[in-house]
């Protein structure tokens, strides 16, 4: 994994993990905490469960048109990590791997980190033509924070 081609960042709440967790299981609230404000609708899985599992997304950045996504779950260790890559429908994932891990820090505080890596990008064509990541830091942050509010209030 190349640092250079990675952003991660991590929060620490006393929110409860496996509420954090349970809430990102379900495709439906990824629109509802996106910081980027790029996610619109949602087709497939009600509940992410498993490795393999896939969920479809659409996406449209302020810059160009509407597309349609299918995330694969590529990680799913409850209340410790669910991560995804994102392919065009009937394609493989172009490399870029989301990914959520929670942990609990000294003070027995919940750590979230949220990662997206574009590490595994190997076509040129589809690097020249995108800055990475597509989403910055400060919207990662908002996600968070707001994964932070609307799985609290459903304790």
């Amino acid at each position: 994994m190349d640092p250079a081609k990675r952003l991660s960042i991590t929060v620490v709440t006393d929110a409860a993990i496996p509420l954090l967790f349970d809430f990102l299981t379900y495709p439906a609230n990824h629109v509802r905490i996106d910081g980027s404000r790029t996610l619109h609708a949602l087709t497939g899985t009600a509940r992410i469960t498993k490795v393999g599992d896939v969920f479809g997304m659409k996406v449209e950045f302020p810059d160009g048109p509407a597309y349609e996504v299918v995330n694969h779950v590529v990680a799913f260790t409850p209340d410790v990590e669910i991560a995804w890559m994102p392919a065009r429908p009937g394609e493989a994932p172009i490399g870029v791997r989301w990914d959520w891990q929670f942990d609990v820090g000294p003070k027995r505080e919940t750590q979230i980190t949220q990662t997206c890596d574009w590490s595994r990008v190997t076509d040129e064509a589809y690097l020249a033509s995108r800055t990475l990541p597509r989403v910055s830091e400060h919207q990662m942050r908002r996600s968070v924070a707001t994964l932070i509010t609307h799985a609290s209030s459903k304790s």
